[in-house]
């Protein structure tokens, strides 16, 4: 979870809401951002959360807020957008999209590959199935998908199930019932391109995800507790968590979360002990985004690596009984025994 706090406050005081994120971020250490014009603060909601831009110079309030609308309207899974549109359209129909979506779905694919798809953007069946959509969570159940269920909807849950034509700006759907979800890089992508509006200087927090070039302060949140487990210092960076305690439920004493496995099964479901959060750190927030959601599935592991050192990311993982580090990260463990 992301969420900030003000420097005055003290340990004890830190309070999570349903829409708080993993990472706390305290307000500039420096009292400015760079420049002499005065900081100008705009946020609103989108993407099933909020967002919060700092920057100084030329005022692109409006700018800002028509971008996150435009996003809003055209990442949501269900609905009238672009991705809503191509989730209900039926097999070999080209459907036409707009050219951020579309540089959307050219990186969320490009990452589900070099993932091995433990970054799936197309999970959004199986996201049904386990009752994680907007439109069908409530936080609880009584019973987990039967296995052949799980079986029958992997066959759809493949970006190989859809077809991008970079000319003509079109997504064909190839099977009928495969469904696309920005959900795990929307807010990511969005703070990068909010960052470019900007001029590259300020932070910028969508939901949570982070891309700032400003010095901020950071706290971890510990995935089990109302503190925190990791703090730093970090400037021109973007940052990103994923845990299992931001969508999720209880079936018979066991977590089930919405961070789905290639196997169709919540990511850690047959570990001992699984990874719960994942925060990373690199110069893309959409890529960070992606990565957190990827690690939280293939753990610590040379694929882990791998995947990370590709993208010049840094990445801290953390499990029921202490944490892993991936690269030289920022942050500092203040709770936790190092596993690796």
């Amino acid at each position: 979870m992301l969420y900030r706090r003000s420097a005055s406050r003290t340990r004890k005081r830190i309070k999570l809401t349903a829409l708080a994120l993993a990472i706390i971020s305290v307000a500039f250490i420096a009292a400015t951002l760079s420049g002499c014009n005065a900081t100008k603060t705009v946020a609103g909601t989108a993407l099933g959360s909020y967002y919060s831009v700092e920057y100084s110079g030329k005022n692109v309030d409006d700018q800002i807020k028509a971008f996150m609308a435009d996003v809003d309207l055209n990442f949501a899974a269900e609905g009238t957008g672009d991705i809503g549109k191509i989730n209900a359209a039926p097999k070999g129909e080209p459907v036409k999209v707009g050219e951020t979506t579309f540089a959307l779905l050219e990186l969320v694919f490009e990452i589900s590959e070099k993932s091995g798809g433990a970054f799936n953007p197309a999970a959004f069946p199986l996201t049904e199935l386990w009752h994680f959509s907007p439109s069908n969570y409530i936080g609880a159940a009584k019973s987990i998908p039967d296995a052949e269920d799980i079986a029958e909807t992997l066959k759809i849950s493949s970006v190989a199930m859809f077809s991008l034509d970079k000319t003509a700006l079109t997504v064909t759907k190839l099977v009928d019932g495969a469904a696309l979800d920005a959900g795990a890089i929307g807010k990511g992508f969005a703070a990068d391109r909010i960052f470019e509006i900007i001029g590259g200087s300020g932070i910028v927090d969508a939901g949570g995800t982070f891309r700032v070039s400003e010095p901020v302060k950071m706290y971890i949140q510990n995935p089990r507790g109302s503190d925190y487990v990791a703090e730093a210092t970090v400037s021109n960076i973007a940052v990103a968590t994923s845990g299992d305690y931001q969508r999720y439920y209880f079936v018979d004493g066991k977590r089930i979360h919405h961070i789905l496995a290639p196997d169709g099964y919540p990511a850690g479901y047959f570990s001992e002990d699984p990874v719960v959060s994942v925060t990373v750190t690199g110069g893309s927030a959409a890529v960070c985004d992606a990565l957190s959601t990827a690690l939280m599935v293939t753990g610590y592991s040379p694929e882990s690596a791998e995947l990370t050192a590709y993208y010049e990311c840094q990445a801290l993982l953390f499990t029921e009984t202490g944490y892993y580090e991936i690269g030289d990260s920022p942050f500092e463990v203040v709770s936790g025994e190092k596993l690796n």
